[in-house]
């Protein structure tokens, strides 16, 4: 398993974990998170506590079955697991800033569809293997606005290897992830500063085509994956 990619990154601290509901619901305010979405407030944190529980149980299942799946083996389970517990429509409008609302209705397809399979892409390059680990909530917390903080960590060998927290924010019926936080890193503010500094300084057709090259990089995995 390795965590270097697009969906968790662990370079530098920008969210420190004890203030880390504080600050989410700063940026959930900041990057306009409560767009389209109606005032429903969780009365429990159960429902998306379950959301993340299943989706990290797939993880580990093809964790522990990746060298038999394979990229491709582990991209097919992955991706409707990924649909299922992410909000990817939303989460890449949010990437893109004030550039979104610029876009056509074809531009904005094209880049929801290289956007989510790079999501699924990056987490099957990512969890290619398996060495004992477990995930662990260890917190759930209705933030503010009526979303939900979810916190896990990923231990093996009784030391954790990464502390991994959740939000999630009603979709119609469901509740979905909207970001995560990896070891203090918001991977939702990371992508919407690089994506815009792209478009800002090369135009959406060079964000475009930079994100489906990683694609195709992460496509072509090494032998040992």
């Amino acid at each position: 398993m390795r965590f270097a990619g697009s969906v968790i990154k662990t370079k530098a601290a920008v969210v420190g974990r004890r203030g880390v509901a504080s600050r989410i619901g700063v940026l959930v305010c900041a990057l306009g998170l409560g767009i389209g979405t109606a005032p429903a407030y969780a009365t429990s944190t159960q429902p998306a506590v379950a959301v993340v529980a299943h989706f990290q149980q797939t993880l580990i299942t093809v964790m522990k079955k990746a060298p038999e799946l394979g990229f491709k083996g582990r991209y097919r389970v992955l991706s409707p697991a990924v649909l299922a517990s992410h909000n990817l429509k939303f989460i890449a409008q949010i990437t893109m800033g004030p550039y979104w609302q610029h876009l056509s209705a074809a531009s904005k397809a094209a880049f929801v569809a290289v956007f989510t399979q790079l999501t699924v892409a990056t987490y099957a390059t990512q969890f290619d293997g398996y060495s004992g680990e477990v995930f662990k909530e260890t917190g759930a917390h209705v933030l503010a606005q009526g979303d939900v903080l979810v916190e896990t960590t990923l231990s093996a060998d009784g030391q954790t290897k990464a502390v991994l927290d959740y939000l999630l924010a009603p979709s119609g019926s469901q509740w979905k992830i909207i970001n995560i936080v990896a070891n203090g890193v918001s991977d939702l503010a990371l992508k919407r500063a690089q994506y815009t500094e792209v478009i800002r300084n090369k135009g959406f057709p060079a964000l475009l085509a930079t994100l489906k090259k990683k694609v195709a990089q992460l496509s072509r995995p090494s032998k040992a994956s």
